[in-house]
């Protein structure tokens, strides 16, 4: 035997002329294969001026005067200036500088570090810290990024997968603050998508659910219309959302969230429930004529809450057939304890200001006021329209109520135009 059977090395022979010779050709594979490291295991085309010492894993099809005649998997190391081939043994391991990892030769390709003839596999990982068997990878860092394969390249996209086994299972993230649970969102033991939030990691509160059908609920796991709002302010409390800029509150009479619509119809975008007049939240009754759908109720605050010192209504007007509920809609004004409607808009596009049923697009139950001008200061006639109606304070014979016919203000009493 001439030759180590491992590497390839020149064995010197007794009484051998020119023993150098072999010595350093032994010495030079040591060189390469010693710590092996290549520049690349990517690159095709042969280099064209490659540095004494560089070295590559070829892949498939590798071209140039040398690497040409070269096979797939060699390593190709540049010594002496000229390229010398390796056939790779079966557990060769080199560093490969372009992807900052290490590979290993399976016998048929060059794998990653870990993997005897397949990919990486780990039985566990773990980063700047120790994983163990329930957490088999672990990560302690200021920042994880994870994104698109720009190196193989990839599709690019970028898609995190949390699988589980059955809809009974759980798939979720969870936030800690020093490890005990503040927040969760995921299927959490079903398939609906929620988000929990929690003070102290042991009682839990959902406060989003989203159905698979698409129903949001918000403070409630079970949404009966395309989105709906639950809040509970207790039996014996009237305020259900109190703060500087919102108050929601549940009153024993009107105006209030006082009427439920409870049809499910396609017309149905948002339903609001109380708890009297058409049922319970259990047990909703549909909407009759005169029911509150919706109520805004203006709201002060000086240190206290003042509440239902104005609001604005939504009310069924007329009946009531296939869940659709016509509307109008009041404004009111007064006290706390007594509110009086003072316009209201109906389902016709008629508005009565102190008249309940307007019979012409504009109904007012008093005195009408437009502005007053001075000749000199006039609006355009043209530019208000004809038909707009203005008081001339000082015109000539008294002040006058004019109108505008598209061009001239003109007096009502004989139609002259404004002098």
């Amino acid at each position: 035997m001439s030759q180590s059977p491992r590497l390839g090395l020149s064995y010197i022979l007794p009484q051998q002329a020119q023993k150098h010779v072999s010595a350093n050709e032994s010495f030079r594979r040591l060189d390469a294969l010693v710590q092996l490291s290549v520049k690349s295991a990517s690159l095709a085309a042969e280099p064209a001026a490659p540095a004494e010492g560089d070295a590559y894993i070829l892949p498939a099809g590798p071209t140039g005067a040398a690497w040409g005649g070269m096979d797939q998997h060699s390593v190709a190391a540049y010594q002496d200036a000229q390229w010398i081939e390796f056939q790779p043994r079966k557990g060769w391991r080199a560093f490969v500088e372009t992807l900052g990892a290490a590979r290993v030769f399976d016998g048929s390709g060059w794998v990653a570090e870990g993997a005897a003839g397949g990919p990486a596999n780990f039985a566990t990982l773990g980063v700047n810290t120790n994983a163990d068997a329930t957490n088999k990878l672990a990560v302690k860092s200021n920042a994880a990024l994870l994104s698109h394969d720009d190196v193989t390249p990839g599709t690019g996209d970028a898609r995190f997968v949390i699988n589980k086994s059955a809809a009974a299972k759980t798939a979720s993230a969870v936030f800690q603050n020093n490890f005990s649970g503040r927040a969760e969102f995921g299927l959490n033991g079903n398939d609906d998508f929620s988000l929990k939030v929690s003070a102290d990691g042991a009682a839990w509160t959902n406060a989003l659910t989203v159905k698979p059908d698409g129903k949001v609920g918000v403070n409630t796991t079970a949404p009966a219309a395309p989105f709906e709002l639950h809040v509970d302010g207790g039996a014996t409390s009237a305020t259900l959302i109190s703060s500087d800029d919102l108050v929601i509150t549940k009153e024993s009479g009107p105006p209030s969230f006082a009427g439920i619509v409870a049809s499910a119809g396609a017309a149905d975008r948002m339903v609001f429930k109380g708890t009297k007049a058409r049922g319970t939240l259990a047990a909703p009754t549909a909407a009759a004529s005169g029911d509150s759908v919706f109520s805004l109720l203006g709201a002060v605050y000086d240190g206290a809450i003042t509440r239902g010192t104005a609001s604005i209504e939504m009310r069924v007007d007329g009946a009531v057939s296939s869940g659709v509920a016509p509307q109008r809609i009041e404004f009111l004004t007064g006290t706390a304890a007594t509110r009086s409607e003072r316009m209201r808009i109906t389902a016709a596009g008629d508005v009565g200001i102190g008249v309940a049923a307007p019979s012409a697009k504009l109904d007012v139950d008093g005195p009408v006021k437009v502005k007053s001008y001075l000749k000199t200061a006039l609006p355009s006639a043209s530019g208000s329209g004809a038909g707009a109606v203005i008081y001339v304070s000082n015109e000539a014979g008294g002040a006058v109520i004019a109108f505008s016919d598209g061009s001239s203000w003109r007096r009502v009493t004989d139609r002259a135009v404004v002098s």
